[in-house]
C-alpha cells in the first residue's frame, strides 16, 4: 500500500469549520470526485418516467455540479504522490525532523481529528504558510537538488525506496518541488489556510 502526501488549500474562513466539523472535513479530505450522470441512470427508465424525473431533478443535479465545482476550485488540491518524504529529506537532511519553517513544509501545522493511518490530518493558518512559503521562496530547485544523496537517502530509508538507483527521481522530486513552491504562493496570496496528510 503507498502512501500519499497531499496539502488542500482551506479558505481562512472555513478554518474552525474544517477542526469542528468532522463531515467537511471528511469532505476536504476526499480526492476523487464523481461526476453525476443522470442522463445515463435514468436512461434505463420508460421515456414516460425519463421525462418527468429530468425536470423534477434538474434542481438538485445544478446544486450537485456547482458544489463539485465550487469544492474543485476553491480548495485546490496539491498530490506529491510518494514523493513527499523525498522532499522532506532533501528541505530538512532528516528523516523526520529538520530546522523549521522547512520541517512544516510536509509535517506542519496541529494535528485534527482521527488518524487516517498514518497519523492524523494537519492544518496550518494563513500566518504560518505564509512564513513557509516565504522560506521555500528564497530557495531555488537547483539548490534543493544539491542535497540529493540516493544513497543517503537509501540508508535512512526515505519512502518510497529506491533513490540509489533511479535516476528518474531526481526529476520527479524537483518537478514536485516547484509545484510545492507555486502552490504555497499561491496560497499564501489567497491569505488561506493549508490541510496536509498522508493516506
Amino acid at each position: 500500500m503507498s502512501m500519499s502526501g497531499k496539502l488542500r488549500r482551506v479558505p481562512a474562513h472555513e478554518l474552525e469549520r474544517v477542526r469542528t466539523d468532522e463531515g467537511f472535513r471528511s469532505q476536504l479530505l476526499a480526492t476523487k470526485f464523481y461526476h453525476l450522470d443522470v442522463a445515463s441512470s435514468l436512461a434505463i427508465l420508460p421515456w414516460y418516467v425519463r421525462w418527468p424525473m429530468r425536470f423534477l431533478l434538474r434542481k438538485q443535479i445544478g446544486v450537485a455540479r456547482r458544489a463539485e465545482a465550487e469544492a474543485r476550485n476553491e480548495h485546490a488540491l496539491l498530490n506529491l504522490d510518494k514523493s513527499w518524504h523525498g522532499i522532506h529529506w532533501l528541505l530538512c537532511e532528516s528523516v523526520w525532523e529538520g530546522p523549521e519553517p522547512y520541517r512544516s513544509v510536509i509535517l506542519g501545522g496541529e494535528e485534527i481529528g482521527e488518524d487516517l493511518g498514518y497519523g492524523p490530518p494537519r492544518l496550518m493558518d494563513p500566518d504560518q504558510v505564509a512564513e513557509v512559503a516565504h522560506a521555500l521562496g528564497a530557495l531555488s530547485a537547483a539548490q534543493v537538488m544539491q542535497r540529493y544523496d540516493g544513497a543517503a537517502m537509501q540508508r535512512e530509508a526515505v519512502y518510497p525506496g529506491d533513490f540509489a538507483d533511479a535516476s528518474e527521481w531526481r526529476k520527479v522530486l524537483e518537478q514536485d518541488f516547484e509545484r510545492l513552491q507555486q502552490f504555497y504562493r499561491d496560497t499564501a496570496s489567497a491569505r488561506s489556510g493549508l490541510l496536509s496528510w498522508i493516506d
